[in-house]
C-alpha cells in the first residue's frame, strides 16, 4: 500500500530588522519599498522553496503605519508574521538612498529609536529557546546581533547554543558587517567570534571578514580562522567569484555557473544565503547547495533593487 501521507513544511526564522526604504524615483521624488538584510534573505528562502519551507520573519513593529504596511508585504511575500512582536508608540527605521552622478549609492539610515531594537526585551533564555524551538532553521547577521542591547543579544546567543547542543535546529549565521553598529571591529570580533562557535553554519563575505579583522585574508585563511572559532561548516564568499566550503577536513570550491555583467549587487550576499541555507535546510549537500546558491544570487543581480520584483522572479529547478 503506498503512503500518501502528506510530509509537514519545514519551518525556519529569519532574525533581524527590515527598514522603510526611500530611493529615487526623479525630479526630487523618492520610491518607498522595504529592505534590509535577513528580511531580503527571508523573501528568498520562501520563493524559491515553498511549500516545503514555510518561512517566518521575527522582528519588532509598531502597530500602526508604516509598521501595518510592512507587515501586509510581508504577508503578500508569503512570510509568515506570528512571530512579529508589536510595540505601541514605535515604529521601524528608515533609510534613504541618494546616488552620485558616476551612479554610486550613497545611504542615509534613520534607526537608532526602531522598534526592532526591542525584540527581545525582557525575554528569557528560556523563553527564547521555546519560541525559537519551534523552527527547523533559524537565520540572523551581524546586524541581527548588532542593533540588540548587551542584555538582548546575550540572551539570544544563550538559546541559540542550546539549541544547537539539542540539535533542535539549525543556526545560520552571516557576520554581514556595518561598522557603523558596532563601538569597534573588536566588539564585532568578539561577536563573531562566538557566533562561530555555535552556529551550524556560517556564510562569510571576505569584504566582512576584512573589515572585522583589520586586515585582509584569502579563503583558505579565512575558512581556518572562523574553524578555529568552532565553526562546523564555513562557507567563504567572495562576490561573483568563487565560494570556499569547509567542514573538517573537507574543502570544496564551487564556481558560479556563468560570468555575469550584474546590473545591481545588492541583496546578492542575502539571496546566496536563503539558496544555500535553504538547500540545506532540505537535504542537499554543500555543494549542491552552493551551486544552487549562486544561481539565485546570478538572478537576483540581473535586476535593480535587493529584493526583485515578484513578476521577475524564477525558481531555480
Amino acid at each position: 500500500m503506498s503512503d500518501n501521507t502528506k510530509k509537514a513544511p519545514l519551518k525556519a526564522v529569519c532574525i533581524g530588522e527590515c527598514m522603510v526604504e526611500l530611493s529615487p524615483a526623479g525630479d526630487g521624488l523618492f520610491r518607498q519599498a522595504f529592505a534590509g538584510d535577513s528580511y531580503n534573505t527571508a523573501t528568498y528562502l520562501a520563493r524559491q522553496f515553498a511549500p516545503d519551507v514555510e518561512v517566518s520573519y521575527l522582528t519588532a513593529l509598531g502597530t500602526s503605519g508604516l509598521s501595518l504596511q510592512m507587515i501586509d508585504h510581508f504577508k503578500a511575500e508569503g512570510i509568515g508574521v506570528d512571530s512579529i512582536r508589536k510595540l505601541d508608540g514605535k515604529n521601524p527605521g528608515l533609510y534613504r538612498i541618494e546616488n552620485d552622478a558616476s551612479g554610486e549609492r550613497f545611504f542615509d539610515y534613520w534607526r537608532g529609536q526602531s522598534a526592532a531594537r526591542e525584540m527581545f526585551a525582557g525575554q528569557s533564555v528560556a523563553e527564547l529557546v521555546e519560541e525559537l524551538g519551534a523552527f527547523d532553521a533559524i537565520y540572523l547577521s551581524g546586524i541581527s546581533l548588532a542593533i540588540l542591547d548587551e542584555s538582548q543579544r546575550s540572551n539570544l546567543m544563550q538559546a541559540l547554543k542550546q539549541l544547537v547542543a539539542e540539535e533542535s535546529c539549525l543556526v545560520a549565521y552571516d557576520p554581514n558587517h556595518r561598522p557603523a553598529l558596532w563601538s569597534s571591529p573588536a566588539a564585532a570580533r568578539a561577536v563573531s567570534e562566538t557566533m562561530a562557535g555555535i552556529a551550524s553554519l556560517c556564510l562569510v563575505g571576505l569584504e566582512d571578514d576584512a573589515a572585522i579583522m583589520e586586515e585582509t585574508s584569502d579563503a583558505e585563511a579565512v575558512a581556518s580562522r572562523w574553524q578555529a572559532w568552532g565553526a562546523r561548516e564555513v562557507v567563504v564568499k567572495d562576490g561573483g567569484a568563487n565560494c570556499l566550503i569547509r567542514q573538517g577536513e573537507a574543502t570544496l570550491t564551487i564556481a558560479p555557473q556563468a560570468a555575469l555583467s550584474p546590473v545591481d549587487t545588492t541583496g546578492a550576499g542575502d539571496s546566496f544565503a536563503a539558496g544555500y541555507v535553504g538547500a540545506r535546510l532540505t537535504g542537499k549537500d554543500p555543494a549542491e547547495a552552493a551551486a544552487l546558491a549562486h544561481r539565485i544570487a546570478g538572478q537576483v543581480i540581473m535586476h535593480p533593487g535587493a529584493v526583485i520584483a515578484r513578476d521577475l522572479w524564477q525558481t531555480i529547478d
